[in-house]
Parts: C-alpha cells; sequence; structure tokens
C-alpha cells in the first residue's frame, strides 16, 4: 500500500496522541485498582498482608506503564525529528503541538502548532 508524506503524516499526527492518551488511561486504571485492591484489605476480617503479591504485581505493572510513557516521548521526537528531515512538518524546534493541520496548499504537508 503506498500513501503520499502528507497523507501518512497526518495519519500519525493522529495516531500518535492517541497511543499517548492509552498508555495514561491505561495507568490512571490501574491507579484507580490499587486503591480499590488498598480499601479491600481494610474490610474487617481480612487480614493486613491480604493480595500484597497481587499488590507488588500491580506496582510493576504501573512501572512497566510508565517505562512505556518514557518510550513513547522518544517515538514522538523521533517522529518529530523524521518529519522535519523529509519536510512533511514545519514547526519551531523542541516545540510539540497538541494539534496538527494539513497544508496541502502550501506544499508542505503539515504544519503543527502550539
Amino acid at each position: 500500500m503506498s500513501m503520499t508524506i502528507s497523507a501518512a503524516t497526518a495519519r500519525i499526527s493522529r495516531q500518535l496522541p492517541e497511543a499517548e492518551v492509552s498508555l495514561d488511561s491505561a495507568l490512571l486504571a490501574s491507579a484507580r485498582l490499587m486503591e480499590s485492591m488498598l480499601l479491600a484489605r481494610q474490610v474487617e476480617g481480612v487480614a493486613n498482608f491480604t493480595g500484597q503479591s497481587a499488590l507488588l504485581r500491580l506496582a510493576k505493572s504501573q512501572r512497566s506503564l510508565l517505562e512505556c510513557q518514557n518510550d513513547m516521548i522518544r517515538v514522538h521526537r523521533a517522529l518529530l525529528d523524521a518529519g522535519r528531515d523529509v519536510k512533511a512538518i514545519i514547526d519551531e524546534p523542541e516545540a510539540c503541538p497538541a494539534s496538527a493541520v494539513l497544508v496541502e496548499d502550501m506544499g508542505a504537508g503539515v504544519v503543527l502548532s502550539a
């Protein structure tokens, strides 16, 4: 399947934020689960350290999600660099926009603005 730089840039600029937000959502969901697990241990008749191994595993998965977020930041930066290299985006160095707008008329591809 072949696509233009402009189309690829538009697709990536739409999908990258979705991927970033999904990592935030996963981390938030796991934090809510952690809260529920800790509250469940406070129920009368439940031993103080019930579910400790599950809590440790959940904490490990949260750490993995944070590491994934770091990797996603690196992906984002690499894509910005690649976009500049192929002249698919026009933006200020180190400025990462919240949205992207196609600029087919200018023949540039995508203009990213904060």
